[in-house]
């Protein structure tokens, strides 16, 4: 028994003790407040433990601007140090410490003469509110004055409420209002403009920096959920949305920079605003060859870029003309002359700090299909005229000319061994025919072996050639009879381009061309001359005469054709003029 009470009153003991010798603060128990007093500005700092005012706590205060208050500072018994009105907002920093204990806070004071503040606000049925506060409290009975050079039924004199609130009405249309308050011997003032019910909804468009759009609705100030947004670009640009409960909306970018009207709509109410925005295209360049040159054009999206910046530079071995620094024009393009050469060529474009690049592989080949060459010349010197070509175009010209001429190709026409005119069968080009016009002149029986050329089946030589049968005017068949030297006078000087040898209308005999007589013909030999013309004239229809006249004609071609290479010693059968087919030849 006297064990157990031993005990017993050894834990009163001990519980007595606790109670009479409190415990130490702790940092978690230990707080500090500083509030400043709506009549003077005074800054008042109270320490606590567990909501218990402790005396005696040490209170440091600084800052890094001047102010009065600065020092080292003992609460009194209710736990309280009270600092200096600032002259001007200065941020302190209060340490309170106790038992060993130490809590602290930033706390910005602010002077006396700027403590008051005023704001008016509308609420969604158009009503405004105006609020005094004095060191964020609210302000009750201070005096507020509304006033404004626009006709509106709230202006007047009010004082606030308990909640420092006077309300007005809302207006007929948007006015700006001047409202003034006072309190605890300060002034404090503001102007707000108040907007009527239907004209409430307001609307912000912004773009971040990676393209983003968004569009924010607000009424009053206030975020609206659930407005539709639409948006209209002029480049064929058009998005939808809806707001969501931070009254935003996200919209599509567009490809291409343009000016885009956004409207929102909620309850019959609207609202509109015009941005800019940029586009998601970015900057192009693009170089083509064509028939006329080469052309570089630079684009963003669909809209060409003038005065952007092109450099044109060989790339790899190669020369170009074309090489410099350019600007576009007002359709974003610049024109090249045509190469001279194979060679690949590097375009950069530069505008608005965009860069865009781009080769190019240039062709002559291309150069010479796309026309005749006088026309790809013609295109080439245009081409560089467009370009602002430095210095005499002559050489670039030359060197054009003289690398794309397809008349310099070796299978160009003209230039095989098998081309008409270059062949040893064309026509004059027998070496054969030199010897016989030596004969010629020598006036030799060889006159009757012709070469290969003057062969009776040879065009326009045979008996049917026209002008050679003996139906033509001026073949007789008293012709047959005549001998050599008979053939040598019938081409007197007719026969040497005369009358008679040209065009076809002199008389066909000798005697009737007015051509000197050999001597040798006999008058019996003319009148057998006539004689057979008249024969041949009357037979005509007679084919056993015809037959026969063929025959005469066949011999009479041989003695012609030896007195034409008679004749003309400078021409050969096969020359223009000379052919069976030639005016006056038949």
């Amino acid at each position: 028994m006297n064990g157990k009470r031993t005990v017993t009153i050894a834990l009163v003991i001990a519980v007595v003790g606790m109670a009479a010798f409190p415990m130490a603060a702790s940092a978690a128990t230990l707080s500090v407040a500083v509030d400043q007093q709506p009549e003077t500005g005074e800054a008042v700092v109270t320490v606590t433990d567990n909501e218990t005012a402790v005396e005696n706590a040490t209170v440091e205060v600084t800052s890094e601007s001047a102010y009065a208050g600065n020092g080292t500072y003992e609460t009194d018994a209710d736990g309280v140090v009270t600092l200096p009105n600032p002259n001007e907002t200065v941020t302190v920093q209060v340490n309170a410490t106790a038992d060993n204990a130490t809590v602290s806070s930033d706390v910005e004071l602010v002077s006396h003469d700027e403590s008051l503040e005023v704001s008016a606000s509308q609420a969604d049925d158009g009503t405004a509110a105006v609020t005094v506060t004095q060191y964020d409290e609210a302000v009750e009975n201070a005096t507020v004055e509304i006033s404004s050079e626009a006709n509106y039924s709230g202006i007047g004199t009010y004082e606030t409420d308990e909640s420092g609130v006077v309300d007005l009405p809302e207006p007929n249309e948007t006015v700006t209002v001047q409202v003034d308050a006072t309190a605890n011997g300060v002034n404090a003032s503001s102007e707000d403009e108040l907007v009527p019910l239907e004209e409430s909804l307001d609307l912000a468009v912004s773009q971040a920096d990676d393209g983003t759009v968004t569009a924010t609705v607000t009424q009053y100030g206030d975020a609206v959920e659930s407005a539709t947004v639409e948006a209209e670009g002029e480049n064929n640009y058009s998005a939808t949305g809806t707001t969501d409960e931070n009254g935003t909306a996200t919209l599509e970018q567009p490809e291409d920079d343009q000016d885009v009207t956004v409207t929102a709509q909620f309850d019959n109410r609207s609202a509109e605003t015009t941005v800019e925005l940029d586009g998601s295209a970015q900057l192009e360049v693009d170089a083509d060859q064509r028939a006329d040159g080469v052309l570089v054009a630079v684009s963003h999206g669909s809209d060409a870029v003038s005065n952007a910046t092109v450099d044109v530079e060989v790339e790899g071995d190669g020369d170009y003309s074309g090489t410099g620094t350019y600007a576009t024009d007002a359709d974003g393009e610049v024109a090249l002359p045509l190469p001279q050469e194979n060679v690949t060529i590097g375009v950069t474009a530069t505008a608005d700090n965009e860069t865009a690049t781009t080769t190019a592989d240039l062709t002559v080949e291309f150069v010479e299909e796309a026309g005749p060459f006088g026309q790809a010349v013609s295109q080439f010197v245009s081409a560089l005229q467009s370009a602002g070509f430095d210095g005499p175009p002559g050489q670039a010209i030359s060197d054009f000319v003289t690398g794309n001429n397809p008349g310099n190709a070796d299978d160009a026409p003209g230039q095989s061994g098998e081309s008409p005119g270059q062949s040893g069968d064309a026509p004059g080009s027998d070496a054969d025919e030199d010897d016989d016009r030596d004969d010629d002149e020598d006036g030799e029986e060889s006159e009757n072996e012709t070469d290969t050329e003057n062969e009776d089946d040879a065009p326009g030589r045979s008996g049917d050639a026209p002008g050679r049968s003996d139906d033509a005017p001026g073949r007789d068949d008293a012709g047959d009879e005549d001998d050599g030297d008979e053939a040598e006078g019938e081409d007197g000087p007719a026969a040497n381009g005369g009358p008679g040898n040209g065009n076809g209308n002199a008389p066909a005999n000798p005697g009737e061309r007015g051509g000197p007589d050999d001597g040798d013909d006999t008058d019996e030999d003319d009148a057998a001359e006539r004689e057979e013309s008249e024969e041949d004239e009357a037979d005509d229809d007679s084919e056993a005469e015809a037959d026969e006249s063929e025959e005469t004609e066949t011999e009479d071609d041989d003695d012609e054709n030896e007195a034409d290479d008679d004749g003309d010693e400078e021409e050969s059968d096969g020359a223009p003029g000379n052919s069976g087919n030639a005016p006056g030849r038949n």
